[in-house]
């Protein structure tokens, strides 16, 4: 009994939990939503201006030194046209000279030591709290990654805007693409960091040559081919990486610690001549990621199936007056895609009155009560149940549509995905079978709103159905996650796939089991 009233008490608290942004995580996760995205550029926007501000100063202290300068070299150009001994013996040149020298050169001295731009550098450690930390760039290089994985790109397409066969005016620079291979790197992904190896070699070759930036933070053709050498032979690949080491030598030739590290491989290949080909263990560039294969929308439906759409008037009496166009996607399990049920001035008002408020998304497993990895969800999202005006239609037509009693779920929940945002393979339903008919509440049913468009990416995806289903702005996906008995169904395992390019916004809605007895009973026996 205690372990089933622990239970209850743990489902009762999970509406305001699972899948909400969690309070005590104070990282933004500013990757996880595009919908904040202009705030950071406008962020940019004031640095840049910051930083032109500074140069302004370093431009006012060159134009001080600069007429010093000239100042000095007056006295320099006299004595040549006047010869030294005549120079010197006008005392007055030589007064000049002591008094210049013993007082003149203290103040260049205070002013050469005197710091420049200390009101923009202030203004720029104002501004780092609010900055993009190494969890940002974290989260953007795994959207990147997960996003590559899921749809099959090549490292090359996607640094020159090349996005599942759709052309962007928009690139990767080459330093863009070798932290990309820093960080796939870190995390032992060496088959696909050779890719952006390659890719920043590309991006390198067509650029302009940058060596003021480089001395801050540049990529050599050196630096570039020793890396493509490390990870080469992390693939077993030694003699490409000996070549990889040569090539990095002829651009960088007095590095002794490059050299030293090229003779140590030649060394160890000349020993152990028969490993060339061996290759260690390394992850698997998207073993980590749980995904169905149908996000392209590219697996078959089962040919027997017989769907189609019709005008919903029956499963209430006012929709003989106003229709709900509704598209079957499946009949057992029951998911119907019902078309345009939420306006755009509705879409319009769900996005911005969410915007400023959304935290990061998460799951919670509730047999340990702990969170599970964050990145199985990577979105932004906002519990909408201060604004009960805004959502009461869409309650009565849910409830006119679908004949469950929507006074009986939970609060309709907002999202926002960013850069490869998706949601994981997983199910709606909480209870385990047997945790069944004991008074506890379980999701009955979902119901999942489109509220933007989506260019590229972003389906929904049944796995189990070989269903994929792209969003559609202003249409509801709709299913029953528990059988005709009540039972968790299977086959209503989904996901939400890797956004490519889009802003994708949703909002779900869970239909508890508890209080539908009347409206969807459950079948005990065949």
């Amino acid at each position: 009994m205690n372990t089933l009233l622990l239970l209850f008490m743990i489902l009762f608290s999970l509406s305001s939990i699972l899948g909400q942004g969690f309070e005590n995580d104070t990282r933004k996760r500013l990757s996880w939503s595009v919908a904040n995205m202009d705030e950071l550029l406008k962020l940019e926007e004031e640095l840049a201006l910051n930083l032109e501000h500074y140069t302004n100063e370093l431009i006012k202290k060159y134009n001080t030194i600069s007429w010093g300068i000239s100042m000095m070299d007056v006295r320099h150009v006299f004595q040549s046209e006047m010869g030294p001994k005549k120079f010197w013996e006008n005392p007055l040149n030589s007064y000049s000279l002591i008094r210049h020298m013993e007082s003149d050169w203290h103040m260049w001295q205070l002013y050469m030591e005197k710091p420049v731009g200390l009101e923009q550098l202030a203004f720029l450690e104002s501004k780092k709290p609010t900055m993009p930390q190494y969890h940002d760039f974290y989260d953007a290089a795994e959207g990147l990654r997960r996003t590559q994985w899921t749809y099959d790109l090549l490292a090359q397409d996607i640094s020159q805007g090349l996005l599942d066969g759709v052309q962007y005016n928009s690139s990767l620079t080459a330093l863009d693409c070798f932290d990309l291979v820093q960080h796939l790197i870190n995390g032992s992904r060496w088959s696909i960091a050779m890719q952006w190896i390659e890719a920043t070699k590309l991006a390198l070759d067509r650029s302009d040559p940058q060596p003021a930036i480089q001395m801050l933070r540049g990529i050599t053709p050196a630096l570039l081919y020793k890396t493509l050498a490390k990870a080469q032979v992390e693939q077993g690949e030694v003699d490409k990486a000996l070549k990889a080491y040569q090539l990095a030598l002829i651009y960088s030739p007095k590095d002794a610690e490059l050299r030293q590290e090229f003779f140590d491989l030649e060394l160890k290949s000349l020993i152990m001549p028969g490993n060339h080909s061996v290759k260690p263990e390394q992850k698997d560039d998207g073993e980590d990621i749980k995904l169905p294969f149908c996000c392209s929308g590219q697996c078959d439906l089962p040919s027997k199936l017989q769907l189609y759409c019709w005008w919903n008037t029956q499963s209430h009496p006012f929709l003989r007056l106003a229709p709900i166009k509704t598209e079957f996607l499946s009949l057992d399990p029951h998911v119907v895609l019902l078309h345009d049920v939420v306006s755009a001035a509705e879409r319009t008002r769900f996005q911005t009155t969410s915007k400023k408020d959304l935290l990061p998304s998460g799951t919670v497993d509730i047999e340990t009560d702990t969170l599970l990895n964050e990145q199985d969800r990577t979105s932004m999202s906002l519990w909408y149940d201060e604004h009960p005006n805004d959502t009461k239609r869409l309650n009565v037509l849910l409830q006119d549509a679908t004949g469950l009693d929507m006074e009986y779920s939970e609060s309709y929940q907002v999202m926002n995905y960013g850069i490869g945002g998706l949601f994981e393979t997983h199910m709606d339903s909480l209870l385990k079978n047997e945790d069944r008919y004991r008074g506890i509440p379980d999701r009955l049913a979902t119901v999942l709103f489109y509220l933007s468009e989506v260019p590229q990416g972003g389906a929904t995806v049944f796995p189990e159905l070989n269903l994929t289903v792209f969003p559609q702005p202003g249409s509801a996906l709709f299913w029953y996650n528990t059988d005709k008995k009540g039972y968790q169904n299977t086959q209503t395992l989904h996901a939400g796939c890797p956004v490519i390019v889009g802003s994708k916004w949703v909002m779900s809605k869970w239909i508890d089991d508890l209080g539908q007895e009347l409206r969807a009973p459950c079948k005990v026996s065949d």
